[in-house]
């Protein structure tokens, strides 16, 4: 989905329509795409994820292929008592389907995994740095004095 809308993109794909056919025009696929080295693309990818993508009104939808407002229904997680809403990332193959979760923690880890990767990609930390294995910061509620 990054390679087919991302902003500046020299790539865009085309729309994905069937596990084995792209809707391209002739003209896309001759297409003279600068090549650019897969760690730009990687900190394209997280700056994308991380500061452009509308992650409560967009949906990802690699059939489409453009950014739009979601034709799949939010997925609400309630968590604490408050209502949070899921990524909506859209099944190509079975359009009935969506790929979500119901894990508050797993939209929280998602989240953090790409901010994380971004300030790392801001300041050219080192590849080993990134793949470095970390924990998801949980969020402390404050707490209450006691009485």
């Amino acid at each position: 989905f990054f390679l087919q809308v991302a902003p500046g993109s020299d790539v865009g794909l085309p729309p994905i329509t069937s596990a084995t056919q792209f809707d391209a025009p002739q003209a896309a696929l001759d297409k003279d795409c600068s090549l650019k080295s897969t760690a730009d693309l990687f900190r394209e990818f997280v700056a994308f994820y991380t500061k452009d993508f509308e992650w409560e009104s967009e949906s990802v939808s690699v059939r489409l292929a453009r950014r739009a407002v979601p034709q799949i229904p939010a997925h609400l997680v309630m968590h604490k008592g408050k209502l949070h809403i899921a990524p909506r990332i859209e099944d190509p193959f079975n359009l009935t389907k969506k790929i979500t979760t119901d894990k508050k923690v797993v939209i929280d880890s998602l989240h953090q995994e790409f901010r994380r990767a971004h300030d790392l990609c801001v300041r050219e930390a080192s590849l080993a740095e990134l793949l470095e294995h970390w924990t998801l910061s949980e969020v402390k509620e404050p707490t209450k004095p006691e009485t």
